[in-house]
């Protein structure tokens, strides 16, 4: 709908285009209510024989529940930072809502090549989100995607370390 928009001339298709991309964002929004799952995975390695720097995030909502598992550092087992908690469904909601209306959602992402022979450094980010049964992941690992697939997965991951947490019972 997204590239329906932006190729639309007339301003009365324009209208019921916009009109049908919002009902469509809000149904999404809706359903993410109910059952959704966010996951943000950055790696950056800056030779081979170094320990990678990770970030990981996962956020899940069911039924109007919402909960994050967090971490980063070179290891899992000893984070450099970890959160874990429940978080309020409107913040998440709010998160999903600039994360729907992001371009880079709407984009193209092809599978990148990875060449595991390849010197250092290395970097790569997944972003995946999953709405019910439809999911859409994002993978970069170099040049202009990887810069900006960067930006959206530096915001989530900001989004993770600072959001308020209740303990999950």
């Amino acid at each position: 709908m997204r590239r329906a928009l932006d190729t639309a001339r007339d301003g009365a298709a324009r209208a019921a285009l916009e009109q049908q991309a919002a009902a469509a964002h809000d149904a999404l929004l809706a359903a993410a209510r109910r059952s959704s799952r966010l996951v943000i995975l950055t790696e950056r390695r800056s030779g081979f024989e170094t320990a990678p720097a990770l970030q990981t995030a996962r956020l899940v909502a069911r039924e109007g529940r919402v909960t994050l598992q967090a971490l980063a550092g070179p290891r899992p087992q000893s984070p450099d930072w970890e959160r874990a908690g429940v978080v309020e469904t409107g913040a998440y909601l709010a998160v999903l809502d600039r994360l729907l209306r992001d371009p880079a959602l709407a984009g193209d992402w092809p599978a990148p090549r990875f060449d595991p022979n390849a010197p250092g450094p290395r970097r790569a980010i997944v972003v995946q989100l999953a709405i019910g049964e439809d999911e859409r992941e994002m993978q970069a690992l170099d040049g202009a995607p990887y810069d900006r697939l960067a930006v959206l997965a530096g915001a989530l991951l900001e989004f993770c370390r600072s959001v308020p947490l209740r303990a999950a019972p």
